[in-house]
C-alpha cells in the first residue's frame, strides 16, 4: 500500500491523504486525485467518490499517517539513530547512512523530511525489519516538534551536532534550541546511546539527560571519537566535514562497528545536493552550489570553503537567511562584512541583504551588487547581466531554502549537467512554485 499527499506525482493504486498545509488544503485535490486513479481516499470531511474507490474517514490526516508508521515502527523494532542540531542534520545523516551501510541494511529518512509527515511517508514505503537500522533526521521549528518525533520513532542511538542561534524566532533564546535539541537525548531508555559533539558546550551538557551510554565526539581531549579515528579521505567539503564524519563514526561504533569498517563508509559518503557540492560552472568555471539552506554560522564557513578552493576570481551570492528574528539585519549584515573581507565580488539577494547592506559603511556597500530575488537574478545571468562566469572562477551560491538560490545556480552550471541530477529542488512540484 502506497500512501500519497501530492496529486502532482500520485500514481494509480495509490491511497491519497489529504494534509492540510500552510499553503495548500489537500482537501480541495480529492476531485483530482479520484481521476488520476487512487484506490482510497482518506480525509477530514465529507466526500463523494465512485464506489471502487475506499473512502476512510478520519479527524486527523497527519495523526492517521503518523500512527500507521509508528505502528510499523514499533512491530518490527528495528533500531533507529535519531539525528539533530541546529546545523549539519542532513549531511550527518548522509554521512551515518554510508557508515552503517558497511555493516547493516540501512533505510533512511528522504531530502528534508524530517518533520512527522515527512518521516511518516518514508517509513510506510520502505521495507524493513528488526535488523534494519533507520536514520532519522528529526527537525524542529516549534518547541514540542522533537519531543513528538521521539514519542512517534523511539531512537536507541541519538546524535546532536551542535546548538547555535538557528529558529530563536520561535525559541526564543540559544538556550530554548538547546532545550528542544536534547529532547533526543531525553527519549533514550536505558540502553540507548547518545552520540554528542563534546565540543559544543550546549550539546555536551546534554549527557546528563539520560541514563544510557554517553559517547562525545570532536577535536577536543576529552572526547572518544577523535579525527585521528578518521583514516581514509573525506569526499566532501568543509571544515565541519570532520564533524561530520566524527558524528558517523561515533554512530557506527555505538551500534559495535570495527573503525576500519567505519572508514570503508566514510570513503563512500555521497554529499548531499545543495551541500557545499563542487560541480562544473559556465564556461569551465568552479560552482560551489550550497543552496540547500543557509544560516550565519553556515554561510560563514561556506566562505572559508570557497576561499580554500584552487582559483583565479572568488565570487558570492548570498541569499536571504531566515528565522533569524530580530537579529537578522544584524545577522546579515555580519556575513556581508565577511564576504567584503575575503572575496572579489559579492551579489547579495533579497530584503533582508539589502537592509543588512545599508547598514554596512560605505566603503563595504559599494562593494556589493544588491539583487531583488532569485528568479530575476538567474533570468539575468542566463542573459549575460551583471555577471559571465570565466575560467579560474569560484563561485558560491548559499541562501535559505525560501529564498530558492538553486535557481542562481542552475543559471550558472555548466550546459552539459542536467540540474535535476545535480541541485535540490528541481521537481515539478517545486518547479511551480513562485
Amino acid at each position: 500500500m502506497t500512501f500519497s499527499t501530492d496529486t502532482r506525482t500520485l500514481q494509480p493504486g495509490d491511497i491519497y491523504v489529504a494534509i492540510r498545509g500552510e499553503v495548500y488544503d489537500g482537501h480541495d485535490f480529492i476531485l483530482q486525485a479520484i481521476e488520476k486513479g487512487a484506490a482510497g481516499i482518506v480525509t477530514e470531511v465529507d466526500v463523494e467518490a465512485p464506489e471502487n474507490v475506499e473512502v476512510i474517514y478520519v479527524e486527523s490526516t497527519l495523526d492517521y499517517l503518523t500512527r500507521k508508521a509508528s505502528k510499523k515502527v514499533r512491530q518490527h523494532a528495528p533500531d533507529v539513530v535519531a539525528i539533530t542540531g541546529s546545523v549539519g542534520k542532513t549531511s550527518t545523516k548522509t554521512a551515518v547512512h554510508a557508515v552503517l551501510a558497511e555493516a547493516f541494511d540501512v533505510v533512511a529518512s528522504e531530502g528534508n523530511k524530517n518533520t512527522p509527515l515527512g518521516l511518516s511517508l518514508t517509513l510506510l514505503k520502505a521495507d524493513f525489519d528488526s535488523e534494519t537500522k533507520l536514520v532519522l533526521e528529526m527537525g524542529a521549528r516549534l518547541k514540542g516538534d522533537i519531543k513528538e518525533l521521539c514519542s512517534h520513532f523511539p531512537p536507541t542511538v541519538s546524535i546532536v551536532t551542535n546548538v547555535k542561534g538557528v529558529h530563536v524566532e520561535t525559541f526564543e533564546s540559544i538556550e530554548g534550541v538547546q532545550r528542544e535539541k536534547s529532547e533526543i537525548v531525553r527519549a533514550l531508555d536505558g540502553g540507548g546511546t547518545a552520540c554528542l559533539n563534546g565540543d559544543d558546550p550546549h550539546v555536551r551538557a546534554m549527557a546528563g539527560h539520560h541514563r544510557g551510554t554517553t559517547l562525545f565526539y570532536g577535536k577536543g581531549e576529552a572526547c572518544d571519537i577523535r579525527p585521528e579515528h578518521i583514516i581514509t579521505e573525506l569526499p566532501i567539503l568543509g571544515d565541519h566535514a570532520v564533524y561530520t564524519a566524527l558524528a558517523a563514526c561515533t554512530a557506527g561504533r555505538a551500534l559495535g562497528m570495527s573503525f576500519e569498517a567505519v572508514n570503508r563508509g566514510l570513503a563512500n559518503i555521497q554529499p548531499e545536493k545543495g551541500r557545499l557540492a563542487r560541480l562544473r560552472g559556465r564556461n569551465d568555471s568552479v560552482l560551489i552550489d550550497d543552496t540547500y539552506n543557509a544560516s550565519p554560522e553556515a554561510t560563514l564557513a561556506a566562505l572559508d570553503v570557497l576561499c580554500a578552493q584552487k582559483g583565479e576570481r572568488y565570487i558570492a551570492f548570498l541569499g536571504d537567511m531566515l528565522e533569524l528574528g530580530d537579529t537578522e539585519v544584524e545577522e546579515h549584515a555580519r556575513v556581508l562584512a565577511a564576504a567584503v573581507e575575503s572575496v572579489d565580488a559579492i551579489h547579495a539577494v533579497g530584503p533582508i541583504m539589502a537592509r543588512a547592506a545599508e547598514t554596512l559603511p560605505a566603503g563595504q556597500q559599494a562593494r556589493i551588487m544588491l539583487q531583488p530575488a532569485s528568479s530575476d537574478l538567474a533570468e539575468a545571468l542566463r542573459a549575460g547581466h551583471f555577471y559571465e562566469p570565466q575560467p579560474g572562477d569560484v563561485i558560491l551560491v548559499k541562501g535559505s531554502q525560501g529564498t530558492r538560490m538553486e535557481r542562481v545556480s542552475e543559471a550558472l552550471l555548466h550546459p552539459n549537467l542536467n540540474p535535476e541530477d545535480m541541485l535540490p529542488r528541481q521537481s515539478e512540484s517545486w518547479k511551480q512554485i513562485v
